[in-house]
């Protein structure tokens, strides 16, 4: 089941369901709930030598605001410019920064108490995980004079001068901000300074969202047990949780061919970070160790479920199942500028305001060496993605395997002495850390976490949000290398002063955690791309699973915590994906397998492990598809880049619908002449007249639908779409919900029988497969010809691919005659297809100010049109299991394009969403949009292009 991320953001329910007396126990001050700030800086107007004091710079910082609201910060040192910028965000962000550190540090109990259990949840799960534990143990091991802590020290410097100003009464928080207003700002103890670590915490939560897969893992293990009980060998279904869960792509299409340097060392590298010692471990494995033992048992499997169930709820404030990225490069030589080119668009969780705020820090005017524009995390200081006067660089989550899950055998202590786990022939002893929550108006909350000192935390039980003590002596620990401190801060921090791609690599070399497909451009013409992180090394004992059989032990299951199956050294980086400067021209990632280790649906038998879980292949495909013919035809443009960002084609369209169209024609002639396809004969006699008229209408319009383009075809503000674009729309709609419906129709009988549906991404590649290919699948029987998963299980008749197919082009025909009206002229993909930037402050009452569109908003209530549809290069996923929802709130975080000329950089981009929190702001919406119509203007970044564009200007000085 696809997770909302738009809803589940807040981790919270709506506080009006609580009721608003709720409030009335607290001794607030009234405040005007409609009182706002202005949402613009400081000193709008005034004349630069007047100057605003901000107390803790060294030296006049001057500040152009351009007319999409972004800040051009330009200071003598990188420590003010990085003070300003953290002043800056929070004057247009802070309740959305006040929401995320809490949420991450699990803090929001303190102040929420009783109005939200969700409250206490959310906290419980963010302290096990521990953000603030290792972001205390990362700034704790940073010299005074490391870049990284200069920055996060000037950062929180300048979020704690905003700070005091709202306590002080000098700036009110704004509309869509009274929950912080009403139960924060009147509680003095707890409405505290921002600190490094806070930053630090946010910046960890980034990287476990993209990298920790410790649920996925257990789910699989439960799906094997589950699947070998209910569907036992002699049983048709028996081979279904390879069908279910094949680690093999749908499409496979790779970033390159295989490994680098594996055979011939050519010399490239990746860049390993410098802490780890490769030379001392081994790189490639020996021969295979006999099977190892059988699954956990399913109820210690389930122990953990509430758990995964809370830190889920955390990890979707970040995007659901889908969240992922494109980015690519192409080389000068392919260019009509001859300069190499740059896309990136990373999709996220689509929140109002935007995850990330556009920022230019500049000390270059002042003889310093920073020049750098783009993306800063609401939190944290410096810009992660973008560009500088020499480079520019984007990222996708690259899907490296960084986490392990182990089965323990623990032996309680005897006489007060601690329990301990079996490692190696050994009684361990495992430690107990103690967290404390504070709660609103009640007493604190004391959590006891175990902790296995050479894994990592064991997972607690958790029943109805509290967490139980261990009843049993098995149970589960995680091991991530997220637990350990690492400098991806400064990672970031030296890609935006770097000068070329050699010192970009040199600054990756701090990048462990969250393994990146990185892409880098520069000055000089190269185009570069790299894998970075640390992954480790399992033992051969860890790597024995075959998929023909469904036995063995592999790193995506849960392993033996007993000492056999552990890590015993880290992958080398010349081993690790990358490349420079390819022959073919261009270089593209996007979440996939990026070096084929899944071709033959088993990623455990290669040269070296790197992961198992990517992106199933259909966005890399098309991305591969247009670039080569971009390339080959030359002369690429930052146009073209841009419009490859916006592709709509519809990838299972493409694949699929030609099927749906066979089949309802195999429909219209049984119905014509009865018994031509006597499976079908039962469906035909229950149907109507009326449905079997339309289902030969609907597959006419999916027989035209030749482009497998998805507009939205409604007026999305801009006026009537052509009529082409409207045919395109309506059979869009037709394919998507009749899609959906034949999901449930076809492997909603076996999910149920397990217990849990399988991920959109697996089931769309058993869909493809068992349409296109099914004597690919386990399932398959000669004797049927087919898979038999077209079965339905709670039916005595044999139902084939034909009648599921039919049947759930019908049921789409009836679902949309209810909803959209019984004219198919007007069933446009837009009328289903929305998107709603949600709040991440809940209301005390109603929807909020902030969301984008507005809950009652006149045009479109139902959210912003939008195009596109699960799978596409355009990120706009609603899922293959909900039937009745075709929203979406996940997507493109930016669409950046860049061309690095040797004059430098021009740049192109825009978000989902404004720089600011405030509604009334008109840095508010303004980059919406633009977004939600695939358009990314020219960026500021010159002198000349910032003074043409200035809305605002103020100088800050020392003092205040």
């Amino acid at each position: 089941m696809r997770r909302r991320a738009h809803a589940a953001f807040l981790g919270l329910v709506t506080l009006s369901l609580l009721g608003v007396p709720g409030c009335a126990d607290e001794e607030v001050s009234p405040v005007n709930p409609d009182t706002s700030t202005t949402g613009e800086p400081p000193g709008d107007g005034v004349d630069p030598g007047d100057g605003v004091a901000l107390g803790g710079l060294e030296g006049d910082v001057e500040v152009v605001v351009d007319d999409r609201g972004a800040p051009h910060i330009y200071a003598t040192t990188f420590q003010d410019a990085v003070m300003v910028q953290g002043y800056l965000m929070a004057r247009d962000r802070f309740p959305q920064m006040e929401m995320i550190r809490r949420n991450v540090t699990g803090r929001l109990a303190e102040f929420i108490g009783p109005l939200s259990p969700e409250a206490l949840q959310a906290d419980i799960a963010a302290r096990v995980i521990g953000f603030k534990r290792i972001a205390d143990r990362i700034y704790d091991e940073l010299p005074a004079d490391d870049l990284s802590r200069v920055a996060l020290d000037a950062f929180a410097a300048g979020v704690n001068v905003y700070i005091q100003e709202v306590r002080d009464g000098k700036v009110t928080l704004s509309d869509g901000a009274y929950l912080l207003t009403v139960l924060l700002l009147s509680k003095p103890d707890v409405f505290t300074d921002w600190t490094p670590q806070d930053s630090l915490a946010i910046g960890r939560f980034l990287a476990h969202t993209l990298s920790y897969d410790a649920d996925e893992k257990v789910q699989l293990t439960r799906m094997a047990a589950a699947a070998a009980a209910t569907f036992p060998a002699g049983d048709p279904r028996a081979g279904i949780f390879r069908d279910f869960y094949s680690f093999a792509p749908a499409q496979a299409a790779f970033t390159r061919d295989g490994f680098p340097n594996v055979g011939t060392d050519t010399g490239t590298r990746a860049v390993l970070p410098k802490r780890f010692d490769p030379a001392q471990t081994p790189q490639k494995r020996p021969g295979r160790p006999p099977l190892g033992p059988p699954l956990p048992a399913l109820d210690v499997l389930a122990a953990t479920q509430g758990f995964f169930e809370l830190a889920g709820r955390l990890r979707d404030k970040l995007g659901d199942e889908f969240r992922g990225s494109n980015n690519w490069v192409v080389s000068g030589a392919k260019t009509a500028s001859g300069a190499p080119l740059l896309a990136n668009d990373p999709h996220l969780s689509l929140p109002s305001p935007p995850l990330f705020w556009v920022a230019h820090l500049n000390t270059t005017r002042a003889g310093g060496d920073l020049n750098v524009q783009g993306l800063a995390l609401a939190g944290l200081p410096g810009v992660l993605l973008g560009y500088n006067d020499h480079i520019a660089w984007g990222a996708t989550t690259a899907g490296h395997d960084v986490t392990d899950v182990y089965e323990e055998t623990i032996t309680e202590g005897q006489g007060g002495a601690a329990d301990t786990v079996l490692f190696n022939g050994e009684q361990v002893p495992i430690e107990i850390v103690t967290e404390t929550i504070k709660v609103a108006g009640k007493d604190d909350v004391v959590i006891e976490l175990e902790r296995v000192p050479h894994h990592g935390f064991i997972i607690p039980t958790i029943v109805d949000g509290k967490v139980e003590p261990r009843a049993s002596t098995t149970a589960l620990s995680v091991r991530w290398t997220g637990d350990e401190p690492s400098g991806e801060l400064g990672a970031f921090l030296g890609l935006d002063l770097a000068k070329d791609v050699a010192e970009a690599q040199a600054a990756l070399e701090q990048f462990e955690v969250g393994a990146q497909s990185f892409v880098v451009i520069d000055r000089a013409g190269d185009i570069f791309w790299s894998t970075q992180s640390r992954v480790p090394i399992r033992a051969e004992a860890a790597m024995t699973w075959d998929p023909e059989t469904g036995t063995g032990l592999s790193p995506a299951m849960v392993l033996p915590g007993d000492g056999s199956a552990e890590w015993i050294g880290t992958l080398e980086d010349r081993y690790l994906p990358h490349d420079i400067n390819p022959a073919r021209g261009f270089i593209a990632t996007a979440n996939n397998d990026l070096v084929g280790v899944t071709a033959d649906a088993n990623p455990f038998n290669d040269a070296h492990y790197i992961g198992y879980s990517f992106d199933p292949g259909y966005r890399i495909a098309r991305i591969t598809e247009r670039l080569e013919e971009l390339t080959a035809a030359g002369g690429v443009t930052p146009e073209d880049m841009s419009r490859l960002q916006g592709d709509h084609q519809s990838p299972l369209g493409r694949l699929l619908a030609p099927s749906f169209v066979e089949a309802a024609a195999r429909a219209a002639e049984e119905r014509a002449a009865p018994g031509t396809h006597p499976a079908l004969a039962a469906l035909l006699a229950a149907a109507s007249a009326e449905d079997l008229d339309a289902l030969a209408v609907a597959a006419a319009r999916l027989s035209a639908w030749t482009s497998h383009e998805t507009p939205t075809g409604v007026d999305i503000g801009d006026g009537a779409p052509p009529a082409s674009e409207v045919e395109d729309s309506i059979a869009a709609t037709i394919f998507n919900v009749s899609m959906l419906e034949l999901v449930s129709l076809a492997f909603g009988d076996e999910a149920t029988a397990l217990g849990a549906q399988p991920s959109s991404a697996a089931i769309a590649r058993v869909l493809q497969s068992a349409i296109l290919a099914p004597q690919q699948l386990a399932t398959f029987d000669p004797a049927l010809g087919d898979t038999v998963l077209w079965d339905d299980l709670a039916t005595p008749a044999m139902e084939s691919r034909d009648e599921r197919i039919a049947r759930a082009m019908l049921a789409a025909v009836s679902a949309l005659r209810d909803r959209l009206g019984a004219d198919m002229a007007g069933w446009q993909w837009g009328r289903l297809h929305t998107v709603r930037f949600a709040s991440q402050v809940p209301m005390l009452a109603g929807g909020s100010p902030v969301t984008l569109p507005t809950e009652d908003d006149a045009k479109f209530p139902g959210g912003f049109p939008r195009p596109g549809d699960n799978f596409g290069v355009d990120a706009a996923n609603f899922g293959m299991w909900d039937t009745d929802s075709f929203d979406y709130g996940y997507g493109a975080v930016q669409r950046l394009v860049v061309e690095v000329t040797p004059d430098g950089p021009r740049a192109w981009n825009a978000l989902p969403g404004g720089q600011h929190f405030a509604p009334e702001s008109p840095h508010h919406a303004d980059e919406a949009e633009r977004w939600r119509r695939n358009q990314a203007p020219e960026m500021y970044f010159t002198d000349e292009a910032v003074r043409a564009h200035e809305e605002s200007r103020v100088v800050f000085v020392p003092g205040g």
